[in-house]
């Protein structure tokens, strides 16, 4: 049963043609029924084997499908994520997936181009991973201390994935992050100290980054 609830939980988010405007947004288009708690978990499966499970999709299947379940313009899912009701460990091990996924898909199906520099590119939704993603720092709210943390432990995880555009999205998201929490300055010097022979391009997005002063 777990397994058949998983692969409809795929098919609902990525077996789609691709067409402008995106499937999700016609009247009548299906929707997914399931608690929050039952929604992380399903993330955290699809992510953590994603390179098995997504393996038959089309990149721009892929695309189109990441920013559905990512953006909260289009849908609720990441929100399952902070929610309070649903158990921490839940919640953790879905973002912690964030990592296999850039690893197992991200990093292959990617471009290595730059996309803050319009190069030629289709890695929207990597690169916009961080922008779109629902979820801010919370410094304020010792509720989400930890899962404030494990943001901070995740970033550094995925800059350290050896392609640029998983490297580019990770820069992007100690922006955001630099905001609420100006520490996160340290993962890109940490980074930068331990990574040479990168473009020159890069580091100087990775500089920008750090003080939050990325797009």
């Amino acid at each position: 049963m777990r397994y058949q609830r998983l692969s409809d939980w795929i098919s609902h988010v990525f077996d789609h043609p691709v067409v402008d405007p995106a499937w999700h947004w016609s009247l009548g288009a299906p929707t997914w029924q399931g608690s929050p708690e039952l929604i992380a978990t399903l993330i955290a499966d699809t992510f953590e084997h994603s390179g098995d499970l997504l393996a038959h999709f089309t990149d721009a299947q892929l695309n189109q499908g990441f920013c559905y379940l990512v953006s909260n313009s289009c849908s609720e899912f990441m929100y399952a994520l902070v929610e309070p009701k649903v158990p921490l460990a839940v919640r953790l091990r879905a973002l912690r997936s964030f990592v296999p996924l850039f690893e197992q898909v991200m990093a292959v199906r990617c471009s290595p181009h730059l996309s803050h520099l319009n190069e030629q590119t289709a890695n929207g939704a990597c690169y916009m991973w961080w922008d779109i993603l629902p979820i801010h720092g919370k410094p304020e709210e010792p509720d989400r201390a930890e899962f404030d943390a494990h943001v901070l432990r995740v970033l550094p995880r995925l800059l350290s994935i050896p392609h640029d555009a998983c490297r580019e999205s990770a820069l992007h998201g100690v922006s955001e992050w630099q905001l609420y929490y100006p520490s996160a300055e340290a993962i890109v010097d940490e980074w930068l100290a331990r990574t040479p022979g990168l473009r020159p391009e890069l580091v100087s997005y990775a500089q920008r980054a750090k003080v939050g002063n990325v797009l």
